[in-house]
């Protein structure tokens, strides 16, 4: 059933549409009355908003998708520039390597001579080292070899005054008295026992004048007369045990 709205209270924009429709009730009082509009029967309580031309809704953006041909320029422009970055990459790389193995390669013939010289002196102290083990087992088998150091050393003091005193290893004091026992006697030399030397050598004494000739002197003696230092020797022993001891 449509419903009737009075002229009154139509909006001017209605007014006019009913009035058309009107006019055709007049040309014909038998027709049935049109239906009233949307905006006649509900009419908004709010005004419309009305867009301005400007602020129509915009238009779609048509997506436009890359070539092949696009695509593969992109692809290949990617390859080299990763393909540069690499390059660079591994030639810095390249670049110090070869300047650590510059520096490895000056810096050899320095550590190829010092090389060669621990080598040649862990040899030397090897050979002195044995020649010292040679020398105290021979005086262990062969005691007597003793006796012509103790010749040398009691001619080096000429007893005018005083009591002249000859020390030796208590095996070595009876060894000498044995074999010069009368001849020191004669020059009035006295034998004395020193357990504190070692067996092979000797120590005399006349007042104020001594001569060593002690094993571990004469060894440093002959040492030092083929110009080695006894002190870079003891360092040179991995046991650190002084060689002439």
């Amino acid at each position: 059933m449509n419903r009737w709205i009075p002229k009154e209270k139509l909006t001017a924009y209605q007014r006019w549409e009913v009035a058309a429709f009107d006019e055709r009730t007049e040309a014909n009082p038998h027709a049935p009355p049109a239906p009233a509009p949307a905006e006649a029967v509900a009419p908004s309580a709010e005004p419309v908003e009305v867009l301005p031309a400007d602020e129509s809704p915009l238009e779609e953006t048509a997506i436009v998708l890359p070539t092949a041909e696009e695509i593969e320029c992109m692809h290949r422009e990617a390859h080299e520039t990763g393909y540069a970055a690499g390059y660079q990459a591994g030639l810095g790389a390249a670049q110090a390597i070869a300047g650590q193995l510059a520096s490895l390669l000056e810096s050899l013939p320095q550590a190829l001579a010092a090389i060669d010289q621990a080598v040649a002196d862990e040899l030397l102290a090897l050979a002195l080292e044995i020649a010292n083990q040679v020398l105290r087992s021979s005086l262990r088998v062969r005691p007597e070899l003793l006796l012509p150091v103790v010749r040398e050393a009691v001619t080096t003091l000429h007893p005018h005054h005083g009591q002249p005193l000859l020390f030796a290893h208590p095996d070595d004091a009876n060894l000498i008295r044995t074999h010069l026992g009368e001849q020191l006697a004669h020059s009035h030399w006295r034998i004395l026992d020193d357990a504190a030397l070692t067996p092979g050598g000797c120590r005399v004494e006349l007042g104020a004048s001594e001569v060593d000739a002690t094993l571990e002197t004469r060894w440093r003696r002959v040492i030092e007369a083929i110009g080695i230092n006894p002190e870079w020797l003891a360092k040179s022993d991995p046991s650190g045990r002084d060689r002439g001891q």
